[in-house]
């Protein structure tokens, strides 16, 4: 039986430890250059399910990733000081980015940035964040 999808679309990501990888000049660039997408590493197509978010890569660089929500830990929508507003443009006025944390063991944890169907000024990180704390109040 085929999972029906509740959100789909396009993602642009990156983990917490590549993230802090961009140096200050590349974040610096980034938002004063036009035209230019929000720094990421990984480029893919998003879904959410009942009991998951599925990422699978489309370049050959990029990684197929599935969260099970009962291993997420925390959801958050905005900068941080791992990916500021000062890396894009309008620091942060149109869209902001979505971090999940989610646990890989008991006791360790990773964070994704996600940015969703970035069209150039805005994204839909703020409906996938809505969508996500509500199914897990």
């Amino acid at each position: 039986m085929a999972e029906t999808f509740l959100l789909q679309g396009t993602a642009k990501w990156s983990y917490d430890y590549e993230m802090a990888e961009f140096t200050e000049t590349q974040k610096a660039l980034a938002s004063m250059t036009s035209f230019v997408p929000p720094l990421h590493r990984h480029e893919g197509n998003i879904a959410l399910t009942n009991s998951e978010i599925i990422i699978e890569g489309v370049g050959d660089d990029d990684e197929d990733l599935s969260i099970q929500l009962n291993t997420l830990k925390q959801i958050y929508l905005g900068f941080d000081d791992v990916f500021s507003a000062l890396s894009v443009k309008s620091f942060g006025l149109f869209w902001q980015p979505l971090r999940i944390e989610y646990y890989i063991s008991a006791v360790e944890t990773q964070s994704i940035y996600l940015i969703i169907d970035f069209n150039g000024i805005y994204t839909h990180d703020k409906d996938w964040f809505k969508t996500l704390t509500q199914m897990l109040e």
